[in-house]
């Protein structure tokens, strides 16, 4: 059986590409989606078609530009899986550059739900709020 660890490393390289037939294979139906903050695009997200949408205002807004630039380790415990990751985005003459964790609960082998954890979220709320805006 594949490691949990394993589907995430694969859910991190599929996003990279865009290639959302795979990210879709690895998700749950019923997912649950938490972005942290109080900013634009914050909220907790329900079923995968809504994360989906979710993911794709963030690629509009960013024009593309969102990216997952590295991961330090990923590591699970039981259902759990965490990974310790940086991101970056550029649109609209704004940028962001920061850390986050990203936290996943599997349920019958498939991604259930995902709570992101970022370095400084009132800075990336307010990014994403100017991008909005603009």
């Amino acid at each position: 059986m594949e490691k949990k660890t394993e589907k995430v490393s694969q859910f991190y390289t599929a996003l990279a590409q865009g290639d959302f037939e795979t990210v879709g294979a690895l998700l749950s139906d019923n997912l649950i989606w938490h972005q942290p903050g109080e900013g634009t695009l914050s909220g907790i997200y329900n079923g995968k078609q809504s994360v989906f949408a979710h993911l794709g205002r963030m690629a509009q807004l960013s024009n593309g530009t969102f990216a997952i630039n590295h991961v330090d380790y990923i590591t699970e415990n039981g259902d759990l899986v965490v990974a310790s990751i940086g991101f970056m985005v550029s649109a609209s003459g704004h940028s962001i550059e920061m850390k986050g964790v990203d936290l996943f609960r599997f349920d019958n082998d498939l991604i259930k739900e995902v709570w992101l954890f970022s370095e400084r979220i009132d800075e990336e709320d307010q990014f994403w709020t100017a991008l909005a805006q603009d």
